[in-house]
């Protein structure tokens, strides 16, 4: 996970970059109003969480909502934002719109989505602009902004393709774990882009999420990985 690890900024980076102390930065950490995810007790950011968060930014479009990710993200296990129905395993490769059927399939079929049809052309749009796939195998197809199309609740899915598929990804890497998320907001939106970014940094565990055979290995590997985490703190 080369590429990814090499787009995590530090709280110094941002600091610098917003040309602000670093203890505003965790103010702004600590009231939900920057994306960022905390690695061995240590804040870190993700270089496209950022480049979003200042998008929004400037059109003024960020609001807090009264969701499960609008503070502390870091602190929500993914596996409260998925189960076994939303989990896709065995995706044959195909074209980009037949894997994000794919993708988007049970996320109508719970009625998290309400237009499966206009929530896969907007993936398709933010594919258009620039591949999700951030090295690693593993890709993180989502819409550019889900106030537009918002979920009913937010939301993960997993899917593999074991085989592969060419995804344009940083790396050039075939993407075998897709992660997509859905939130109604932009603040949860960043967020758990930021907690899904953290979680691939563990290589060990995206390669056995991409060998899971079916739905209850995958969510059995997140429980294990949260525990250990929690362990940690």
């Amino acid at each position: 996970m080369a590429d990814i690890k090499g787009q995590i900024m530090t709280l110094p980076d941002v600091a610098e970059a917003l040309m602000v102390s670093e203890k505003t930065v965790v103010r702004m950490l600590q009231d939900g109003s920057i994306p960022g995810f905390k690695v061995s007790n240590q804040w870190r950011f993700h270089r496209e969480d950022l480049k979003e968060w200042l998008e929004q930014k400037r059109k003024g479009t960020t609001r807090r909502h009264g969701t499960l990710l609008s503070s502390e993200a870091d602190e929500v296990p993914l596996s409260r934002l998925t189960d076994e129905s939303l989990i896709v395993t065995g995706i044959r490769p195909g074209s980009a719109e037949q894997i994000l059927n794919a993708l988007a399939a049970p996320l109508a079929e719970q009625g998290i989505i309400r237009s499966k049809h206009k929530f896969v052309d907007s993936l398709l749009q933010r594919e258009q602009m620039m591949s999700t796939g951030i090295g690693g195998g593993a890709a993180i197809p989502h819409i550019r902004h889900p106030e537009e199309l918002p979920a009913a609740r937010p939301a993960l899915v997993i899917g593999t393709c074991p085989e592969g598929i060419d995804w344009k990804a940083i790396d050039d890497r075939p993407v075998k774990l897709f992660l997509l998320p859905v939130s109604a907001d932009e603040v949860s939106h960043l967020r758990l882009l930021s907690l899904i970014r953290k979680v691939l940094l563990d290589e060990e565990l995206s390669s056995r999420l991409i060998q899971a055979a079916a739905p209850h290995e995958l969510i059995s590997l997140l429980l294990k990985y949260e525990v250990q985490q929690h362990s940690l703190q």
